[in-house]
């Protein structure tokens, strides 16, 4: 018999011991799974330290066989060079340090207004320019070559040949001119 009308209900405490549950199947599934990956991460790890260790061998003797090449460089490079090995160094030198700049200025100051350039091959070994164009009269393309004496990087301007082509409705000159570049001073 309840004396409150709105007590809270009884609680009935056990001190029993829990009853332990034996683990399933389900359990021992996800621990192989999870021992298996674990193995196979330790694998991994170790065939990474394994091949990390060879790369280090491998630059630790490259480092010493460039080191071991280096004095022998000096040496070589403090005789001084003979006459034939420093000609063709002198001519590569020539070629890379050509003024292309000079010469496209020039190029550009002597432009015609009737005239346009198709195609520009210059050899600063050879200190050569090969120069296609179409003009609309041959009075232009002669007109060019003039100019073109009077640039400071270029001498000896000429026509090499040239032909009447049918460009539309009208006839322009096709010819190709030559040049010799001074490509170092």
């Amino acid at each position: 018999m309840k004396l409150f009308s709105n007590a809270p209900a009884t609680i009935e405490l056990d001190f029993a011991p829990p009853r332990r549950r034996r683990p399933r199947l389900p359990g021992w599934l996800l621990l192989a799974i999870g021992a298996a990956a674990l193995g196979l991460a330790a694998y991994d790890w170790q065939a990474a330290q394994a091949e990390l260790a060879e790369r280090e061998a491998l630059t630790a003797r490259l480092r010493a066989e460039l080191r071991d090449s280096r004095p022998q460089q000096a040496a070589r490079t403090g005789t001084p060079a003979t006459p034939e090995e420093r000609e063709p160094a002198q001519r590569v030198a020539g070629v890379l340090n050509a003024d292309w700049a000079a010469l496209f200025a020039d190029l550009d100051r002597a432009r015609h207004p009737e005239l346009a350039v198709l195609d520009l091959q210059g050899d600063a070994g050879r200190g050569t320019l090969r120069m296609t164009g179409e003009a609309q009269s041959v009075e232009a393309a002669f007109a060019y070559v003039e100019k073109l004496q009077r640039t400071a990087a270029l001498r000896e301007a000429r026509i090499d040949s040239h032909e009447w082509v049918t460009q539309g409705p009208q006839m322009v000159v096709r010819f190709i001119l030559t040049a010799h570049w001074r490509t170092a001073p």
